[in-house]
């Protein structure tokens, strides 16, 4: 299957065919369909058709077709991007008690549970090969959701039932590993021995194991189910999937089964992983971000799927009568929405990622402003998107999920770890890039970096730190380690750990030692690193700001995106000493003299240049 432009959507849990016309007369021709079986956390349906799924071997398609039909009338030249629901149907849960058929809370027990698995594998190929039959030519993507929220989350808190129990018996033997008879009881799998933050290697051992399983199983059952449907449409459709959160999650940061994100990303049935933008900073003023990390998707040739649920000045919170999901993170006004329209869009279209605009519960996207920006941005979007572009990252946030089974999910430091980091980092004023460790030997560019920021950095092995040697600490780099780095190393847990990989005592707060090639920060408090500690950093690393202000900014080969909430004439520098620079929503043209442009910014906005004539770069 050829590399195609990256999809640019609607979605919607209802079929609104009002506002699929309008979408459908702003250019838009792809729309996610989600012919769905189960309820959502609320406890209401997610789809207003039907059931397809009866029972064991009674499937009726027609909601489907229907579905299809309705939506046509609005969008007659629409292809499809398809969500199908492996989540238990209430018959097949509650048929099968005993079995924890519950998918949608306990999807760490269903994955071992021979009735839900090989009856959710028969009605996947089923559906795949009836909506390949009728409707394969307009189907561009098949979307696998399963587990809370339809996003792969397990709920269960490691908790067991008699076919998890055999299977994490199974998996220690073949791992030559003693059998534990038993899954470890929760004050054992939860046990942190040092200083409630991080496990022990040794004392913690069973329940390191025991949450990888956990995490393994989850992805083992992705792979499954995307085997299953490429074994029936070949390449003539991509397959994706909700999963990676390793950005984002808190207090389940290791126990919902997210953190075997590469295996998943190094699949060959796996075509794109999907997200929606951060729920820690969609208010004007903020960076939005990734909750998977986009270097590791990108060094292993997949893009990430951008979803836009931002609640909008208009959307509608009411789910019935009686649900309402009234949030005060909402963007206020129709200036505020065309704003975080466009930062969305110009996250998306500088990351080369899938996006759609998720119209939840209906409203979302109303009034004729916003329909012509959504129209101006699909026009961006046909002229740049997925343009091979050189990558204008200068920062490298790199994040462990072997480290993050150390960690103690309930710390309250946890927010600030991944997820805090990300966010000050918006604010930057430079873009940055975010991979796995285990990345660090695939980036082709690694040597742009001149800031490289380690998280969680806590658990040393030979070969890591062989990566760091051959890879990292040189170039006269800057390198800044983040909490207790290093502090376990040859599978002991020891303070003076971190020294011998920082150069600088464990008990410093803040540290900076220039080494032989390379300079070493160490923050042992994250709340101690602000955007204006990482801007500073960042300034003396050599790395090219943007802006003096703390907005942000995303960066790739001619095209540069600024968001700001408080707006104002701003002096904008770029990697040319001379050029001219087109905003792309205005058309209005700019001259660059000396690496530098002003710009007056509206309150709030978001602007998206193009650079035109570049002559030489700056050096800076």
């Amino acid at each position: 299957m050829k590399k195609e432009k990256p999809f640019l959507a609607y979605r919607s849990f209802l079929t609104p065919l009002s506002t699929i016309g309008k979408f459908a007369a702003e250019g838009y021709a792809t729309l996610c369909l989600f012919p769905a079986h189960t309820v959502n956390s609320l406890g209401t349906p997610y789809s207003p058709y039907p059931s397809t799924w009866r029972w064991f071997d009674r499937l009726d398609f027609t909601p489907f077709d229907q579905m299809i039909h309705d939506v046509l009338k609005a969008m007659p030249e629409a292809d499809f991007l398809c969500m199908i629901d492996l989540n238990s149907p209430v018959w097949l849960e509650h048929h099968n008690l005993r079995e924890c058929c519950d998918s949608f809370n306990n999807l760490g027990k269903a994955v071992h549970t021979p009735v839900w698995r090989e009856n959710v594998t028969k009605y996947l190929e089923s559906f795949l090969n009836y909506a390949d039959a009728h409707y394969g030519d307009r189907i561009r993507a098949y979307i696998l959701a399963c587990g809370s929220t339809d996003e792969w989350y397990d709920n269960s808190d490691g908790t067991e039932n008699f076919r998890r129990r055999e299977a994490w018996r199974e998996w220690c033997r073949s791992r030559q590993k003693p059998d534990p008879v038993d899954i470890p009881p929760e004050s054992i799998r939860k046990q942190v021995s040092h200083e409630g933050f991080l496990r022990d290697p040794v004392s913690d051992g069973l329940a390191l194991d025991y949450w990888r399983f956990c995490n393994q199983s989850i992805a083992d059952a992705i792979l499954h189910f995307a085997s299953v449907a490429r074994k029936v449409i070949g390449r003539k459709a991509q397959i994706g999937c909700f999963y990676g959160y390793i950005l984002e999650k808190r207090n389940n940061l290791v126990s919902c089964g997210h953190l075997d994100y590469e295996r998943v990303l190094d699949s060959r049935d796996i075509d794109f992983l999907i997200s929606p933008g951060t729920y820690t900073d969609r208010r004007m003023g903020g960076g939005s971000g990734f909750l998977i990390p986009h270097g590791s998707a990108a060094v292993r040739g997949k893009r990430l799927f951008h979803e836009c649920d931002q609640r909008t000045n208009t959307y509608n919170f009411y789910l019935t009568p009686d649900i309402t999901l009234r949030t005060d993170a909402a963007w206020p006004d129709e200036r505020a929405t065309i704003a975080g329209l466009k930062r969305e869009a110009a996250l998306g279209l500088l990351h080369r990622t899938h996006l759609w605009w998720f119209d939840m519960w209906g409203d979302f996207y109303q009034g004729e402003a916003v329909m012509k920006t959504l129209g101006k941005i699909r026009k961006i979007w046909d002229d740049y998107a997925g343009t091979a572009a050189k990558n204008r990252c200068e920062i490298a946030m790199i994040v462990d999920p072997d480290s993050t089974y150390y960690l103690n999910q309930e710390h309250p430091d946890i927010p600030e770890i991944n997820l805090g980091t990300r966010n000050k980092l918006s604010r930057v004023g430079a873009p940055f890039e975010v991979y796995s460790f285990n990345d660090i030997p695939k980036i082709k560019d690694f040597a742009q970096y001149r800031l490289v920021i380690f998280t969680s950095l806590f658990h040393l092995t030979p070969e890591k730190k062989d990566i760091l040697k051959n890879y990292v600490l040189k170039d006269g780099r800057m390198v800044l380690w983040l909490g207790p780095a290093g502090i376990i190393d040859h599978e002991k847990y020891d303070p003076d750990n971190c020294r011998k990989l920082t150069g600088i005592s464990p008990d410093a707060e803040i540290a900076v030692k220039q080494r032989k090639t390379w300079k070493s920060v160490f923050i042992r408090d994250y709340r101690k690193v602000t955007p204006s500690v990482l801007k500073e950093l960042a300034g003396s690393a050599g790395v090219l700001l943007y802006t003096k202000r703390e907005w942000p900014v995303y960066a790739e080969g001619d095209l540069l995106a600024i968001h700001s909430a408080s707006g104002g004439r701003e002096p904008i520098r770029i990697p040319y000493r001379r050029a001219v620079v087109k905003e792309l929503f205005t058309g209005k043209k700019i001259t660059v003299s000396n690496g530098c442009f002003e710009y007056s910014f509206q309150k709030p906005d978001t602007a998206l240049f193009v650079i035109e004539h570049g002559f030489s770069s700056t050096g800076k």
